[in-house]
């Protein structure tokens, strides 16, 4: 009970850009991201990441594309970041908060995992021609023109 108060307080003061931050690091565990990871996986640096937290006010439209490309490394559905901070949610109860945030931890697309999974490997490998042959290999086995 004593956590469920904890979080409660925490939701009242907690703000849509700290929020983000806090679902980005829990999902990143789900995945088994480090936030280099998450760059790696084509997602922003760890340090706009890390700038998000103690932003206030809507987002920049400059800030749409690293946005895209941070749900696409969290393999979340495409304008999820921009919506917990753009939408308002200061109406919904804790519980839909609480729903909305277990979706998003749970949100499984095995196509998109495994995607990730490979293009992170390959990327760890120098490239050159290994690079290149496993690269054609895959787009081999996919039916997929290399």
């Amino acid at each position: 009970m004593t956590s469920l108060a904890v979080r409660n307080t925490s939701a009242m003061t907690e703000t849509p850009w700290d929020r983000l931050h806090r679902l980005i690091e829990r999902r990143r565990k789900v995945l088994g991201l480090t936030l280099e990871g998450i760059q790696v996986a084509g997602g922003p640096s760890p340090r706009w990441v890390q700038k998000l937290r103690g932003m206030s006010g809507p987002p920049s439209d400059r800030m749409r594309r690293p946005m895209r490309k941070l749900d696409a490394a969290l393999v979340w559905p495409e304008g999820t970041s921009w919506g917990l901070v753009a939408e308002d949610r200061s109406a919904w109860s804790e519980m839909v908060l609480t729903d909305e945030e277990e979706q998003l931890m749970e949100a499984v697309d095995e196509a998109a995992e495994f995607g990730l999974a490979v293009t992170m490997r390959l990327r760890a490998i120098p490239a050159g021609a290994e690079r290149d042959d496993l690269m054609r290999q895959i787009a081999s086995l996919l039916g997929m023109e290399p």
